[in-house]
């Protein structure tokens, strides 16, 4: 199957398997072995079996509740909503796909006229792919007309960038910064079940102030070969994280056989730690199961031999079950 992925990246071409930063998008693309055009060319994609649209999410300036917040930064190009993107690649292709970026809700946030020109966008595509199934019904709701299917999160198991020793430290690390998408308030206050120093990888989202926060360390921002080797010492991980999106953070915890404690609506989350998955807010049943994994050795060998095992039986981690997966999904 000849396939091609657009996105808010600006370039042309494949993805290695021994490129340094194998996010989950790399790992798609490079898995199908696509070519990879920036979206606002969209124009010269063609003669492709499948076309798969990863659409910008913009920065929006809205409180919770909608009300209009200053804001002098850059905001991402969005204006592709208002082209003629999925019309202009059904006929010179034989399907397009878009691909979920963010959580489902994401463009709520936006104006009027582009949440319509954001829903008019995907009532043409062949297929929406969700991030998990829990996203699924969403999506069936607003496009019953339109095959809604799951795109995996993966991970791309190459010797140049997977970790295949590594020692284990006595300490934690959170998924994300203080901030509404990420929970990482609530994560950390779990994290101190475990008496041992706390650290968080630094983002976008990284609040003014967190450094002040007691026993928490940052970690700067490195590729994903990079993370990967980050990762690999730590010994217990916690991601109470609101926002249902590609699930990477468990995914990789998986693959050490660390313990992470998260939210059960995201599938990489619920498939690989079953018995640490809990509804996002409820934080008691959260630091009730980081006081496990701390006190009850057998629970923490448990949750760990089983993440382990499962990541290599699923298609999180086995390529091939997973091109079986998005190729009947296509044809």
């Amino acid at each position: 199957m000849k396939t091609a992925f657009l996105t808010e990246m600006n370039f042309v071409g494949t993805v290695p398997r021994t490129h340094r930063n194998m996010r989950t998008e790399f790992a798609w693309m490079c898995a199908l072995k696509s070519d990879h055009y920036y979206i606002h060319n969209f124009n010269d994609v063609k003669n492709y079996d499948a076309v798969f649209i990863i659409f910008p999410k913009s920065v929006v300036k809205l409180n919770a509740v909608g009300s209009e917040l200053h804001y002098n930064g850059p905001d991402k190009d969005i204006t592709i909503y208002s082209k003629p993107v999925i019309e202009t690649l059904k006929q010179n292709n034989k399907k397009v796909c878009v691909v979920q970026e963010g959580p489902s809700w994401f463009f709520n946030d936006y104006d009027m006229v582009t949440q319509f020109n954001f829903y008019n966008q995907l009532s043409e595509a062949d297929v929406i792919f969700a991030h998990n199934v829990y996203d699924m019904d969403f999506y069936n709701g607003l496009f019953p007309q339109t095959k809604i299917a799951n795109i995996p999160s993966l991970m791309i198991n190459d010797p140049s960038t997977c970790i295949t020793s590594w020692t284990t430290e006595p300490k934690s690390i959170i998924g994300g910064n203080f901030c509404r998408w990420y929970g990482g308030f609530q994560s950390y206050m779990v994290a101190t079940e475990f008496q041992c120093p706390i650290y968080v990888p630094s983002s976008h989202c990284k609040r003014p102030g967190e450094e002040s926060v007691p026993d928490l360390k940052h970690l700067g921002w490195v590729t994903w070969a990079d993370w990967m080797k980050q990762l690999s010492s730590f010994k217990y991980a916690v991601n109470l994280m609101p926002t249902v999106a590609a699930g990477t953070f468990s995914m990789n915890c998986a693959y050490f056989g660390i313990p992470c404690i998260g939210n059960k609506n995201v599938d990489t989350q619920n498939t690989l730690f079953p018995s640490l998955s809990v509804d996002v807010n409820d934080v008691f049943k959260a630091r009730s199961l980081a006081s496990a994994l701390k006190t009850d050795l057998d629970f923490y060998n448990d949750c760990s031999t089983y993440a382990k095992r499962k990541i290599k039986e699923s298609y999180h981690f086995d390529e091939n079950k997973w091109l079986t997966h998005i190729n009947n999904i296509i044809s």
